[in-house]
């Protein structure tokens, strides 16, 4: 109970102590700290009033009465009008004429006026330019010299004003320890405000840095992204070219020739090859440039895998009959997922794709779909056995590695698809991994929250990284 009397105590001097000099903020530095000095010269003449009193220098003590009320004047002025520069310049005028009667009428450098005059020197110091700082420095050592070399040819000039040499003691024994008391106070705060305010700079030049590292971070990220782009383009132009030319080439030809019925088969069966993949890699790259123009936002919402898997399988099954693949099915039925219907499409007709490209003839493909009510999950699969990847390439198929890649009857494809459904599959709060072997297929897995009907349909905010973000910018 004590120690939060104390902290209470303490904590109101201090809220009166900046109402004083004003608090940080409120007033500049250079204010505030003159403010700071000011009270303690009030302070100081305060004690002196009294002590030349009992010392008997009652003259003295009346100079010093005045010398308190112009302080207290200054002090008013600066803290409550801003003038604190015209208060330094009274005090520096007042604080001479002030010692040079001191050191007259109070023993000459047998006193304690030339102590003082070395406080004043200080405080000036402390406050003005560098160009008034010289300014001060020489009025500081010719005033005392001129003093000494008057009081030296003349000593009868000084005035010895202390009833007895008891006094005269006193007074000095009494001077000292407020001047280094005073001293000491000063250079305290000052040294308190130069700590407060390095450790400021520090603090803002550390954020400083942490902003540029920022800064230079996301300028990789965008000229990484913008890399992509540039690479994208470039690629597209050949890629969609080549496949655009075979397909008026080989229309040319059905159109003007008359060909036997089975290489007019061959060559429709060739051509609708064609269309199929120039048709799957320009949904991709319309879905990206959405994405890129638009921005990524899901409608979220519950989604049956086995219906958009039965849409898809509709339109490739064609692609499979031609290469022989033989497409297997392990899917529970009823399962729902929190997900958007048509980023959902995207990713699985991506897949089974990418498993029909690289699955050779009379090849195998499984789609599974399957629920874990443990982990809140659907996990959607799916195998192939064709031609595997290495450990190294199933580390970079994600990461928009954009290249010409040929499946095993030479469908060609950018490496955008799987790039695509890394994209989606963050915004829909899923997973999406692969595990290979080389020489004996892949197997893709696709992890959504599964849809609970007993809850309301509250779909999570869906996750963006630093990239993806850049990326999306």
């Amino acid at each position: 109970m004590k120690s939060k009397y104390s902290r209470s105590f303490l904590a109101l001097l201090r809220g009166c102590w900046q109402e004083l000099v004003g608090k940080p903020g409120m007033l500049p530095n250079e204010n505030r700290s003159f403010n700071v000095v000011s009270l303690f010269m009030i302070a100081l003449v305060g004690i002196l009033i009294p002590l030349n009193f009992y010392l008997g220098l009652p003259v003295l003590a009346i100079v010093l009465i005045v010398t308190e009320i112009m302080l207290i004047t200054m002090f008013g002025l600066s803290r409550y009008r801003g003038l604190h520069r015209t208060g330094l310049h009274v005090y520096a005028g007042y604080s001479y004429l002030l010692v040079i009667f001191t050191y007259f009428y109070n023993d000459g450098s047998a006193g304690p006026a030339l102590y003082f005059f070395l406080l004043t020197y200080q405080l000036l110091i402390a406050f003005t330019s560098s160009r008034l700082q010289w300014v001060w420095t020489i009025l500081h050592f010719l005033l005392p010299v001129s003093l000494l070399a008057m009081e030296y040819v003349n000593p009868s000039v000084i005035y010895n004003g202390y009833d007895s040499r008891g006094a005269r003691f006193a007074d000095l024994m009494t001077s000292i320890p407020i001047i280094v008391i005073c001293t000491f106070v000063a250079a305290s705060y000052f040294r308190k405000r130069y700590e407060c305010e390095r450790a400021a700079a520090e603090e803002h030049a550390k954020h400083i840095e942490q902003q540029n590292e920022r800064i230079r971070l996301q300028n990789e990220l965008l000229t990484a992204a913008n890399r992509e782009k540039v690479e994208l383009i470039s690629i597209l132009g050949h890629d969609l070219r080549n496949p655009m030319n075979a397909i008026i080439g080989t229309l040319e030809i059905l159109t003007k020739e008359e060909l036997p019925p089975d290489v007019t088969k061959k060559l429709k069966e060739d051509l609708l090859m064609a269309a199929h993949n120039t048709s799957d890699l320009l949904n991709n790259v319309l879905a990206w440039v959405s994405g890129q123009i638009k921005g990524i936002h899901p409608l979220l919402t519950w989604v049956e895998p086995c219906s958009v898997i039965e849409r898809i399988l509709a339109v490739q099954r064609y692609m499979a009959e031609k290469k022989g693949i033989a497409i297997q099915l392990s899917i529970e039925k009823g399962i729902k997922v929190i997900s958007d219907a048509e980023m959902l499409e995207v990713i699985i007709r991506n897949l089974i794709s990418n498993a029909l490209k690289f699955t050779p003839q009379n090849g195998t493909i499984t789609l599974s779909v399957v629920a874990d009510a443990a982990t809140g999950q659907c996990m959607i699969s799916v195998r192939d056995d064709g031609v595997g990847m290495t450990d190294e390439d199933v580390k970079r198929i994600f990461n928009g590695h954009i290249q010409s890649t040929y499946g095993t009857e030479s469908e060609k494809g950018i490496g955008l698809g799987l790039f695509l459904c890394r994209e989606l599959t963050l915004r829909l709060n899923g997973e999406i991994w692969a595990e290979s072997e080389l020489g004996k297929g892949s197997v893709f897995f696709l992890a959504l929250p599964l849809y609970d009907n007993g809850k309301a349909n509250d779909p999570v905010t869906p996750r963006l990284t630093e990239r993806d973000e850049a990326v999306a910018g």
